[in-house]
């Protein structure tokens, strides 16, 4: 498994969580356990704990840069997308921020749309200069 098929599974993890409702730490650690491997799965269940621990910010960081949209009016995968990518950009030493960003608007295009790709790119942007 490679760094961008862990990052892809934990953004689909982020989906899940959050369209089922059930963002807790014994989902992220049922959900890494079953679909990450090697050191993908502790660095999954840091981030995603680190993720969830802070959500609040999160969304309040996504809102304050968003201008037309909101976490609440966001399609879901598109949030789970910007909260990885926030989650890489505020709590990952280890990942350059215009990585994180690269990787959300990849991933923005494989599962969303041309539209969204540049939205949570602008967001996301704005989120990294601050």
């Amino acid at each position: 498994m490679t760094r961008n098929e862990a990052r892809e599974t934990m953004m689909q993890i982020l989906y899940e969580m959050d369209a089922g409702k059930c963002m807790d730490e014994e989902t992220i650690f049922k959900l890494t356990e079953d679909r990450l491997a090697g050191n993908h799965r502790q660095r999954g269940k840091s981030l995603l704990s680190e993720i969830l621990g802070n959500l609040d910010v999160i969304d309040k960081s996504i809102n304050e840069n968003s201008r037309s949209w909101k976490t609440n009016r966001m399609p879901k995968v598109d949030l789970a997308i910007m909260r990885l990518a926030v989650g890489e950009l505020k709590y990952s030493d280890d990942i350059p921020d215009a990585v994180a960003i690269n990787e959300a608007i990849n991933l923005a295009k494989k599962y969303s749309t041309e539209q969204s790709s540049k939205f949570i790119h602008g967001v996301l942007g704005a989120i990294a200069k601050r």
